[in-house]
């Protein structure tokens, strides 16, 4: 039989079974989309920096657990080590404010300081100019040049960028080509290293009483920056780092002169720096996560083909009878082999067209959900190519082979006559993995509900303090930090306003301040804040002893109840030069995945502010928004007004939790469609082999009901099954997760059970649907089915 018959027959088979072959084909479909999706999302994440010419040379600076370093070490290494061609340091904001060419003030981001000598490590062409010589320069991307200037010359055009809450005008000196989507790096803006001294003002203005000058960064006691290393091709690693290590001891700060400089190829820093402090604005991935996304991949892809498998085994049986001839007629096994494999390979291929859907709308899920830079331009790596035909023919062949061999095993005589390929073995087997497919479903389901319901508690329940109704907004000029005091007996006007106060940082918040004290001859860290007057009143902190913040002195201070016991610290007493005013409640400075730490509040100077809390009643928030920032435009014009709520900024630190949720409920209902069509599958296939036994049943008097009763009664034991096996398993992975947080909910039987039902449900719905299409079949044409 020649390729052109196999082929006819093929086409034919797929036509006369359009219901189970348009089922095999989305099924197939879904799983093939998810393994492309996830697949290529992964060759992606690996692709990191891959575009840099020199990578196998090029290495980022380590020392210890830090990644950033003093200023001195790029230039000293490159002077002191023959070893060492080129050096870059670099230091990447968060977002930047700025007046474009129509004197318009906006927001950007990636705003960077870098050697010019990045460009030449990196291999990024400078398209117009050049890299920025002075710190009164500034190079930008192509893509930043077009946004700005369209078709106006950039080069010696002014941008006045707003650096320590004050403009300054920075003229463009050149433009780059934007760096790659899979970049690690990927600033806007590059300006001059030395520039940078301007936005360490600006970050530590607001601690000018209690920190010491930062003048002299260029020393070795500041470490501020990303060092990165171009080794030349000759040299080995091992010998560079041995010279450098005696360059710890250059500096005063103990910890650092303990801990070893080691090298990082730089195509490795994407996805291998969780365990280390990197303080800086870059893309950074998560290897944990994309691993877990590859295994969740294949096995929704198992699913699929095992659906495909049993679907296709389905359409099969009303073929018997065409093999058998075949076989009779002289057709070889290898003959009968091919005509199925080019049956499933075609359905594979035609999987294409819903896979590519899958893939089209999963691309910027993927990108929203995870902050990711999937795009197209995976398609210009080889491997995915490679990936996409070997799953394509693996699936099909893999496929056709199991089903193939499944009918060749059988005699001429036995498929003539009809006989069904399922034994009650196989039976077993089959239903078995419709357990797996619903234990699947009820897992990730669990997943979904303890999630939400943990950060729902996280959220809403932060320990003793209030977050509801309270306005933030940002003082970030001169001006408005200034008139702090007089914008607050403006707003208090406002109908619905509470209370104001003043701070640095309003908690629950996501940074960190870490102060240090001295007790009993050794230095102590301790969790900090700074706040002004009546802040702790407005959060609803409770003191234990003592009392807030009054008009403002310097050397007043507050401790949480963890320090007091910690320290034996007492009302009145005087710690490091600091008279103790009060002893708060224990409160979560932070999110609820940490303890409480011992914790120190400093009185902030009331024109030092950089934030403003309005209590409301809740009522009149809009109004108040509205007027606040008419209020802020008058005092300082030049200022992009941020307003948020404490609870939108509490939400910022389950951020990660929030994207597992949508990834996890976004795999239960491809789990559940896959399942149903397995479901489908099988109750189709049942429904083939007991279409007499039905018929007969019909004849003697059996009640519709009866008969769906007795086809569902198979099929939900063994979604009971997925239930049993599905319960421990859930629980083990929910209390593993729930144990990265600290305060937590406990796990519920109801989410369980609610998950079960929800599986019991899909379940019966779908196989009584079909039941009840067989049951009320008329039962002449049931007893001369064959």
């Amino acid at each position: 039989m020649n390729w052109s018959i196999n082929l006819k027959l093929s086409i034919r088979s797929i036509l006369m079974n359009k219901v189970q072959s348009i089922i095999s084909i989305l099924g197939l479909g879904i799983g093939l989309g998810c393994v492309f999706l996830l697949s290529l999302l992964y060759i992606h994440e690996n692709s990191f920096d891959n575009y840099i010419p020199k990578k196998e040379n090029l290495y980022r600076v380590l020392q210890g657990s830090e990644s950033l370093t003093s200023y001195p070490l790029g230039s000293t290494v490159q002077a002191e080590i023959p070893l060492v061609d080129n050096y870059f340091r670099y230091f990447q904001d968060s977002d930047v404010e700025l007046k474009n060419a129509q004197n318009d003030l906006v927001k950007d981001k990636r705003f960077a300081y870098a050697d010019t000598s990045l460009f030449a490590c990196l291999g990024i062409r400078i398209i117009q100019g050049y890299a920025s010589r002075s710190e009164r320069e500034i190079c930008i991307s192509a893509s930043t040049a077009n946004r700005y200037f369209k078709k106006v010359n950039p080069i010696n055009e002014i941008l006045q960028v707003k650096i320590n809450n004050q403009f300054l005008s920075l003229t463009v000196c050149g433009v780059y080509e934007d760096f790659p989507q899979n970049s690690r790096l990927y600033p806007n803006f590059i300006c001059h290293l030395d520039l940078i001294i301007e936005s360490i003002g600006r970050s530590q203005r607001h601690l000018e009483e209690y920190r010491r000058s930062s003048e002299s960064f260029k020393d070795w006691d500041h470490f501020l920056f990303e060092t990165y290393l171009l080794l030349n091709e000759k040299s080995e690693p091992e010998n560079v780092l041995r010279h450098m290590q005696t360059y710890k001891n250059k500096t005063v700060n103990e910890t650092r002169k303990e801990q070893d400089y080691d090298l990082q190829l730089v195509t490795d820093i994407y996805l291998q720096s969780s365990d280390l402090n990197e303080r800086i604005e870059t893309r950074k991935g998560n290897p944990t996560q994309l691993k877990y996304l590859l295994v969740i991949s294949l096995f929704i892809l198992l699913i699929a083909i095992v659906n495909y498998v049993f679907l296709t085994k389905a359409k099969m049986e009303n073929r018997l009878k065409d093999f058998g001839v075949q076989k009779a007629m002289g057709a070889s096994i290898k003959c009968i082999l091919k005509q199925v494999l080019l049956e499933s390979n075609m359905l594979s291929v035609i999987s294409l067209l819903p896979a590519t859907l899958v893939v089209i709308l999963g691309f910027p899920f993927i990108n929203e959900t995870l902050e990711c830079t999937l795009n197209v331009d995976v398609f210009m790596i080889w491997q995915s190519w490679l990936l996409l035909f070997l799953v394509v023919i693996v699936t099909g062949s893999i496929s056709g082979i199991i089903i193939g061999l499944t009918i060749t095993r059988r005699s001429s005589v036995d498929l003539i006559k009809g006989i069904k390929l399922n034994s009650s073995k196989r039976k077993g087997w089959t239903n078995s993995v419709l357990s797996i497919h619903f234990a699947i479903f009820i897992i990730l389901v669990t997943g979904v509900l303890t999630i939400k319901k943990q950060l729902h508690y996280a959220q809403t329940s932060s320990k003793n303090i209030e977050t509801e109704n309270i306005i933030i907004c940002e003082l970030n000029s001169r001006e408005l930090s200034k008139k702090h005091q007089s914008i607050t007996n403006e707003i208090e006007k406002i109908p619905g306003v509470i209370s104001t106060a003043g701070s640095l940082l309003i908690p629950p918040n996501m940074t960190n301040v870490s102060i240090g004290f001295m007790y009993e001859n050794n230095e102590v860290q301790f969790d900090g804040l700074l706040t002004g007057k009546g802040m702790l009143d407005l959060l609803k902190i409770e003191f234990i002893d003592g009392q807030d913040f009054n008009e403002y002195r310097k050397n007043n201070i507050i401790f949480n109840e963890s320090a007091a016991k910690k320290y034996n610290l007492k009302v009145g007493e005087v710690f490091n030069g600091f008279k103790v005013r009060g002893i708060v409640k224990d409160f979560n400075g932070h999110s609820f995945h940490s303890q409480v730490e011992p914790m120190v509040i400093l009185q902030q100077h009331p024109q030092n502010m950089s934030l403003l809390a309005i209590k409301t009643t809740g009522l009149n928030n809009d109004e108040i928004r509205k007027k606040m920032a008419e209020f802020f435009k008058k005092i300082s014009p030049d200022v992009i007004v941020n307003i948020y709520t404490l609870t939108d900024q509490v939400k910022q630190f389950y951020k990660k939790e929030q994207q597992q949720i949508q990834l996890i409920s976004a795999f239960s209902l491809l789990a559940i469609v896959l399942s149903i069509m397995g479901l489908l599958g099988m109750v189709l296939n049942t429904i083939s082999r007991k279409t007499k036994e039905i018929g007969i049943r019909k004849v003697n008097g059996a009640k519709t009901y009866q008969i769906i009763t007795m086809l569902n009664k198979d099929f939900l034991k063994w979604v009971v099954f997925a239930f049993v096996v599905a319960f421990p398993i859930a629980w083990y992975v929910m209390d593993k997760w729930l144990a990265n947080f600290a305060y937590k909910i406990e796990l519920s039987w109801w989410i369980f059970a609610l998950a079960g039902i929800i599986a019991m449900g899909i379940a019966l719905l779908t196989v009584s649907i079909q039941s009840w299409r067989a049951a009320t079949r008329n039962p002449v044409e049931s007893l001369r089915y064959e």
